[in-house]
């Protein structure tokens, strides 16, 4: 049976696991959208004229999605440093993370919308695409 230790430690490594393919995901979509709008071949052109506006709102949202992640990663730094600071001045050598903090629960929040807004423009993306072929 796992120790509590290990458990976080697990948690740990699956977050930063998941933010490190949030990352790639949102960057891949920017690179295809950015691609075909900006496309110079025939076959790109056709398909920018087509999906357009509907390639622009993705791209839109893979950016939206690389800056909360952004956003998650420096209120995190912001939390941390701040109870670190809080538990040197009181002389402390082991202290808690409050969890009724609101850039604690910020953070939260921000890692579970990037996972949602990513999965969203993903799907939004494979459905423009579906639809174009099959139109």
């Amino acid at each position: 049976m796992p120790e509590i230790k290990e458990i976080i430690e697990e948690l740990r490594f699956i977050s930063d696991r998941l933010s490190t393919q949030v990352r790639m995901v949102a960057l891949g979509l920017l690179a295809i959208t950015w691609t075909i709008l900006v496309g110079e071949s025939a076959f790109l052109r056709k398909l920018s004229e087509g999906l357009g506006k509907s390639l622009l709102l993705i791209s839109v949202l893979s950016v939206f999605v690389l800056l909360v992640d952004f956003l998650q990663y420096v209120i995190g730094y912001i939390y941390v440093n701040k109870t670190l600071k809080a538990a040197e001045a009181q002389g402390l050598t082991e202290t808690n993370f409050d969890p009724d903090s609101w850039l604690f629960k910020s953070r939260s929040i921000l890692f579970w919308t990037k996972q949602f807004v990513l999965i969203a423009t993903l799907v939004f993306f494979l459905a423009v695409l579906t639809c174009y072929i099959y139109s």
